[in-house]
């Protein structure tokens, strides 16, 4: 994990980025489009985990639908800071605990699992001109999941298994829009993105019982996304973007879309 205090110093040079008016040579912006914005934001990832204290059999994966409320308040055209409330559904693929009384796989047969979607953004502008301009965006996004049992199946005995993913993606990079299109803005937003958590599974078959906590992170630290704004009227904004994130022997993806409504 040693790149969370890096990535943590990325995120608080975003947010002092953003609350210096200054920053970069670029005069306070006026406040009179600042306010509110609620939405609805829908997003899917695929992800190829990295199980460094050992060696799988099958590749490990993971996989998550995401749906938030958002709030977004924006200070100043320019600066604004995002909440997310909701729930994630993920499903994890070849992950083996070889601890426990018994070895178990988790796959995609053992479904999905539910969990709170908690997260927060911040995006600051800090150049710009008629048609091209440079923002910084951080993200940080955390599943906290629901507990999940099974039976063991294949066994002369009862047995049964409970487990609970914990996960959270942090980014921060800059975002190149181009602002030359009424009512469209696409934009280009390379980042570092970083992936980590953890899955913990007990087993209790008949007297014995066992405990495992497996780390995990994402294989990729570097994520593209590629996408654009739509100013479908004077309140209403609709975002969609998607995402690949290369990693040795092959590409990861994810997607999003997003509406937000001022008030």
């Amino acid at each position: 994990m040693k790149y969370r205090p890096i990535l943590c110093s990325a995120l608080i040079s975003v947010v002092l980025c953003a609350l210096t008016p200054q920053a970069f040579g670029q005069a306070s912006p006026v406040s009179g489009d600042s306010g509110f914005r609620a939405g609805l934001s829908l997003g899917y990832l695929s992800r190829v985990l990295n199980l460094s204290e050992e060696v799988e059999d099958v590749i490990p994966k993971m996989t998550s639908l995401l749906a938030s409320l958002v709030l977004e308040y924006e200070f100043r055209p320019g600066f604004s800071l995002s909440a997310h409330v909701g729930y994630s559904s993920s499903t994890f693929d070849g992950l083996t605990f070889r601890r426990l009384p018994y070895s178990l796989e988790i796959d995609t047969d053992s479904g999905s699992m539910g969990g709170i979607l908690l997260g927060a953004e911040v995006e600051k502008s800090v150049l710009g001109g008629a048609a091209f301009g440079v923002d910084i965006r951080g993200q940080f996004f955390a599943s906290l999941g629901f507990n999940k049992e099974w039976k063991i199946s294949g066994l002369a005995v009862e047995g049964s298994a409970k487990g609970k993913p914990i996960w959270m993606k942090a980014s921060v990079g800059p975002v190149l829009t181009y602002r030359g299109w009424q009512g469209i803005t696409p934009f280009l937003y390379p980042r570092f993105d970083y992936l980590w958590g953890n899955f913990e599974l007990g087993q209790t078959v008949q007297d014995l019982k066992g405990n495992e906590k497996k780390d995990i992170k994402g294989k990729s630290q570097f994520g593209l996304g590629l996408g654009a704004d739509f100013e479908l009227s004077a309140s209403l904004r609709f975002r969609a973007e998607a995402g690949l994130y290369p990693r040795q022997g092959g590409l990861d993806y994810s997607f999003m879309i997003r509406t937000l409504l001022a008030f």
